[in-house]
């Protein structure tokens, strides 16, 4: 009995099937209009960071992200407070604790870097104030806090200011005769530059 042959063979039938489904495919395309497509396949909305859009106006999905000074920790600022102060919580260890970011308290000093102000406090009594340097980086639309000096324990920071990349704390602290546990009434004020490492160091 002499086998039948396929009138085309079986190694070009594939490609033929598919070139078909691929024409049928664009018939369907072209016979849609713009409005029928764009109903079928709605667009999806890019994610943005709330809070890196409403504080610095970058539009980014990522968080600001923050190290814990004095830890190995890291915290995303990703809630508002109440009188609109920034807040991100953080767990090193044992120890639970959260930062919280006046706006107020944000200066830039060029096109990327920022001096901030950052609050942590922590299952002690004490709120540690630090002048923080945070810098965005454009290639990963991240912006991080990863260097920070110590302002002090329960202090007031009242203004922040820039010039001439200079960095100026005004703050109240506590007296000599003053304990930790009273509203501080020392003015003071200190300056900071921001070295080629990205560190505040104070100025004499």
């Amino acid at each position: 009995m002499k086998k039948r042959r396929l009138p085309i063979p079986l190694i070009l039938l594939t490609p033929i099937v598919l070139l078909i489904i691929v024409a049928i495919a664009g018939i369907y395309r072209f016979s849609l209009s713009d409005e029928e497509i764009l109903a079928k396949f709605p667009s999806q909305p890019s994610m943005t960071n709330p809070v890196m859009q409403s504080v610095f106006g970058i539009v980014t999905p990522n968080p600001w992200t923050i190290k814990i000074p004095q830890s190995s920790a890291f915290t995303f600022v990703s809630e508002s407070l109440d009188g609109g102060l920034l807040k991100g919580n953080y767990e090193d260890g044992a120890e639970r604790g959260f930062v919280s970011i006046n706006p107020s308290q944000i200066a830039q000093i060029n096109d990327n870097t920022y001096a901030v102000v950052i609050a942590v406090s922590n299952q002690g009594s004490g709120t540690f104030y630090y002048l923080s340097v945070s810098n965005y980086d454009e290639f990963r639309q991240r912006m991080i806090v990863k260097e920070s000096v110590l302002l002090g324990d329960r202090v007031s920071v009242t203004s922040i200011n820039v010039e001439n990349a200079i960095v100026t704390v005004e703050l109240l602290v506590h007296g000599e005769d003053q304990s930790l546990a009273e509203v501080p009434n020392k003015r003071t004020e200190t300056a900071y530059e921001l070295n080629d490492k990205g560190i505040f160091t104070k100025q004499k």
